[in-house]
């Protein structure tokens, strides 16, 4: 299929016939989970079209460019371009969803949700659920029960902040992802060196310039979790709760999930009612959400609020545990259907991250055949021998997976610490 560049003159001309049958759904640089959404798309016979910038993180595998109908290699950062290039293409095709491929791109999607006058969020609350600093304050009026927080623009308001606060304490940037510049900071020395990772204004992700503000949250002790759902005109649909693994208490890097992890019916409730109040609050409407919490003496405490699928595969995860397909009430949530509510499966399924930060390269791995024998669901390798692999974000240092399932908790739990520890990167 053609991948061609936006250059507001020609590009259209070169667009394939589209299927009036079939549903069109435009992704904006799809990315990570959303490449599992993507993929079952065109399964279903979707009519799909990918605007990507394919440079820096924002790259497209070619499997996917071959696949679909039409990718537009375009600044996804640069809301001018694209909305001029998507005020061309709706006027061949009627779009009935647009979906942002990740974090950075949500507020956009809504923006052309609006234009396109489709079903989605709505921009006026769109950054409520984008900026982590918006978030708090948007809860706080609401009497929500969370972290202690303050916005911090310098390091004279650095220190007033943790005066208050008290240590230990999260400093985390309002408008990043993936863990990146959250630190644990138990002292003034930590909390500024932590500061001032984030006060520098030369940082861009996936196209996107940092605003450079900083967040300091309380420490909140206790099992974390997620909850992944949906948000359906309103009506609001739980698929997991899912048990989340950090390789520390300091920087949270995610090494590992489990989906219908087992946990007491008062526990899930008080958290699923927790969930759905935020969401009201915040206006979250015709998208999937992916909202980490902590459980703190039986009180969920929200850490951070996303309107958009999970990472790290979780998604598939769902769909590997269930009788019904996660993606598809996915779609139906971007498009304003309605879907039948759901039995959930009881039936564990965990991924487990071959995290190892100390390494930059390796010639061979070490219990990769032993390791093919277990009873897995797959098994991927991210970086071939003798590649360079990155310093940083740091979950670039994740080197691959592994994911299982099992109805006995304990069982799959230790599978998956085994197989880690037999992965030896040499």
């Amino acid at each position: 299929m053609p991948t061609i560049t936006f250059d507001d003159d020609s590009f259209i001309s070169q667009l394939n016939t589209c299927d009036v049958t079939a549903r069109a759904i435009l992704f904006i640089q799809p990315y990570g989970a959303c490449l599992s959404l993507l993929q079952y798309g065109l399964k279903c016979g979707d009519q799909i079209i990918v605007l990507t910038a394919q440079t820096d993180l924002r790259m497209v595998p070619d499997e996917i460019t071959q696949s679909v109908l039409m990718t537009i290699i375009i600044n996804t950062a640069n809301e001018t371009d694209v909305l001029r290039c998507v005020s061309q293409l709706q006027e061949k095709i009627k779009f009935r969803a647009v979906i942002p491929g990740f974090e950075y791109f949500v507020p956009l999607a809504a923006k052309l949700c609006e234009y396109l006058q489709l079903p989605g969020l709505a921009s006026s609350h769109v950054m409520q659920l984008r900026r982590k600093d918006l978030m708090r304050t948007r809860l706080q009026q609401a009497g929500v029960i969370q972290p202690k927080f303050k916005l911090v623009k310098s390091m004279r308001e650095l220190n007033q902040a943790v005066d208050e606060i008290g240590f230990p304490a999260i400093c985390k940037p309002v408008d990043a992802a993936g863990s990146v510049y959250v630190k644990k900071v138990m002292n003034k020395t930590e909390a500024q060196l932590a500061a001032l990772a984030v006060f520098k204004n030369d940082k861009y992700f996936w196209g996107h310039e940092l605003s450079g503000l900083l967040l300091v949250e309380e420490y909140v002790e206790g099992k974390e979790f997620s909850l992944e759902g949906v948000v359906q005109q309103g009506n609001i649909m739980h698929f997991s709760l899912t048990e989340k693994f950090v390789a520390d208490q300091h920087e949270f890097i995610e090494v590992g999930h489990i989906v219908n992890t087992p946990i007491c019916n008062e526990y899930r409730q008080a958290m699923e009612d927790y969930v759905e109040k935020v969401l009201d609050i915040l206006g979250a409407d015709n998208c999937p959400f992916h909202a980490e919490l902590r459980l703190c003496e039986g009180q969920p405490i929200l850490m951070e609020i996303a309107a958009r699928l999970a990472g790290d595969k979780i998604g598939d995860l769902i769909n590997l545990s269930g009788c019904v397909n996660y993606f598809d009430y996915v779609y139906a949530a971007y498009c304003g259907e309605q879907l039948a509510n759901i039995t959930r499966s009881d039936e564990s399924v965990g991924i487990r991250f071959f995290y190892r930060p100390e390494i930059s390269a390796y010639s061979n791995i070490g219990g990769l055949e032993q390791v093919k024998h277990y009873p897995i669901e797959e098994l991927s390798i991210y970086y071939k021998p003798g590649c360079a692999i990155p310093a940083f974000p740091k979950p670039l240092r994740r080197l691959g997976h592994v994911i299982a399932k099992n109805k006995d908790y304990n069982a799959l739990l230790t599978m998956l610490d085994r197989i880690d520890t037999m992965m030896v990167f040499q």
